[in-house]
């Protein structure tokens, strides 16, 4: 019983403290890449080189390109696009 009881209040600690960081993270991480995803859809002019002449739908191009960034390139771009459309 006492076993249950303290794995009950560490699963709650988890739930309150962990997954919900982790839950929100994640949204934030979508909002990002929708954002990335819209602007170079409707800007595929400022796709790399290496990017804008491969032999793919515009779709492609933007997504792989998107998938190969970092995760703090990623963010830091969105956050300069954010700035520039505000």
């Amino acid at each position: 019983p006492r076993v249950v009881e303290v794995a009950n209040i560490l699963r709650q600690f988890l739930f309150d403290r962990v997954y919900s960081v982790a839950r929100e993270e994640a949204e934030r991480a979508r909002d990002v890449v929708r954002l990335l995803y819209r602007h170079f859809i409707e800007h595929d002019e400022m796709l790399p080189q290496e990017y804008a002449l491969r032999d793919d739908n515009l779709e492609r191009k933007v997504v792989d390109y998107i998938a190969g960034m970092t995760d703090n390139y990623a963010l830091r771009l969105a956050e300069e696009l954010n700035e520039r459309y505000r």
